[in-house]
């Protein structure tokens, strides 16, 4: 079994993480809710990046997980609105389209990283932790 997919060998963490997901499908919310949780991370979820950015200054974040396709304001668009707002929390996009260009445009708006969807569990932590350090 591959080691970074077991995430019984991964300790959990002494300081509870705050993790802010945007994401507008109910389904993926509530599973990576479960799985975050489940690996020790405080989880805030919100629909949409109007929500989340009704928010700004008060999520209390270490590090956003923002989903790149939504409807009425992409991912690329709510970094820019945060950013725009001085929330400079580490982000990571998370996304099914993943391309090249995409990457590029997301790093410019001031994500750490891309994760490509499907991805598994511990691709997901191991990126988040390395965000964070």
């Amino acid at each position: 079994m591959n080691p970074a997919l077991n995430l019984q060998t991964r300790p959990q963490r002494d300081v509870l993480t705050r993790l802010v997901l945007i994401e507008d499908d109910e389904n993926v919310r509530r599973s990576m809710t479960m799985l975050l949780r489940a690996r020790g991370f405080q989880i805030d979820t919100y629909r949409n990046g109007t929500e989340f950015l009704m928010m700004q200054g008060q999520h209390g974040g270490d590090c956003l997980l923002i989903d790149y396709k939504m409807p009425r304001m992409d991912g690329l668009e709510v970094m820019r609105r945060a950013r725009t707002l001085r929330d400079e929390t580490p982000a990571i996009m998370i996304t099914g389209y993943y391309s090249q260009s995409l990457r590029d445009r997301a790093l410019l708006a001031g994500f750490a990283d891309v994760l490509e969807n499907p991805a598994g569990p511990g691709v997901l932590i191991d990126m988040i932790e390395t965000t964070l350090n």
